[in-house]
């Protein structure tokens, strides 16, 4: 299990939740979650992003990559109306700071 902030992933359950709230993510969504939150202070460049989930997601590209990352916002948003997922212009995302 991962946890940052409110946050809590379930990796063997393939589950992710915000508050004890259920939030529903595709396989692509949670691998990028996974892979934020394992690296909770550091910004992930798009690319690595792109080569680490690769092996679960082999169609991602670098515009799918954006419109996953859009709709990951929204849903955790949903749930706590709060951004989790920040992204660095130019460069690829990070969690959101607490403050932010």
């Amino acid at each position: 299990v991962l946890k940052w902030e409110k946050l809590s992933m379930d990796l063997s359950a393939h589950s992710v939740s915000v508050n004890e709230c259920g939030v529903h993510l595709t396989k692509t969504e949670f691998a990028i979650l996974k892979l934020l939150m394992k690296n909770p202070s550091q910004v992930i460049p798009k690319s690595v992003i792109l080569d680490r989930i690769s092996e679960d997601t082999p169609d991602c590209t670098d515009h799918s990559l954006k419109q996953h990352v859009s709709n990951l916002r929204k849903k955790l948003r949903k749930v706590n109306d709060r951004d989790y997922v920040e992204a660095v212009w130019g460069i690829g995302f990070k969690l959101a700071d607490m403050e932010s």
